[in-house]
């Protein structure tokens, strides 16, 4: 009996925690399942839990707190339903499809987030967001803005989404590179105008120095929302 119990307890600790970086191909449906590996804090140099191909789709999982590490990194296209991070570490998920390539964010939430949710680093590529919930962050998405030769233009596009508890803004994004941000339907709670701002624009550089703050900007060629597109919860 003894045996057989100590048995379905490791199994079921497998089930939820992993050491290593899980590779996606194709679609994976983990059923609801949690899972997870470490957290080292805002280490940028901690290895993602997910990894997702060209083409592939990861649906219906919850990553652990103090197990998100770097999230979920997308290659190329990819597509991320109903995915729920109990505690953010580093970032939720970073886009590295390079020109023409789409990540796309279906459902799901994100909880604490010192930082951002969103990271893109892929340029010429696009993240769309849409039914989206998140509570207790920094910014929702960041275009980077000092990678290594660095450039542009990312997009991102943001719909029917509900925030709560931004201590920065929703989105930063590098005007001069020619980045576009896409906002409608965005609910934040307890929303009053600059609190907290919304579309704000940086100075993307290369790496080695820091990404210059222009400030928030509405209905521009590069923050394309307007206040209507906003509201209060």
């Amino acid at each position: 009996m003894y045996s057989k119990l100590l048995l379905a307890l490791v199994l079921t600790v497998s089930a939820f925690a992993s050491s290593a970086t899980t590779t996606i191909s194709g679609t994976k449906d983990y059923g609801g399942a949690t899972v997870g590996t470490s957290c080292d804090g805002a280490s940028e140099s901690q290895a993602p839990v997910f990894v997702l191909t060209d083409g592939s789709t990861i649906k219906n999982v919850v990553i652990k707190a103090g197990g998100g590490a770097d999230g979920i990194h997308c290659l190329g296209s990819c597509t991320i339903q109903s995915v729920k991070w109990a505690d953010v570490c580093e970032d939720a998920a970073t886009m590295k499809g390079g020109s023409g390539k789409t990540m796309n964010v279906v459902g799901g939430s994100a909880y604490k987030a010192s930082d951002k949710v969103f990271q893109h680093n892929g340029i010429g590529s696009t993240i769309k967001i849409s039914g989206f919930a998140a509570d207790t962050i920094g910014k929702l998405y960041r275009s980077c803005g000092n990678c290594s030769s660095n450039g542009g233009p990312r997009k991102v596009v943001i719909s029917s989404t509900k925030l709560a508890n931004v201590s920065a803004s929703v989105v930063g994004i590098n005007t001069n590179f020619g980045d576009t941000a896409t906002i409608t339907g965005l609910q934040i709670k307890g929303y009053k105008s600059g609190s907290p701002k919304v579309c704000v624009a940086y100075k993307g550089v290369q790496s080695g120095s820091e990404s210059p703050l222009i400030g928030e900007q509405w209905n521009t060629a590069n923050c394309i929302v307007k206040t209507t597109n906003v509201t209060s919860y």
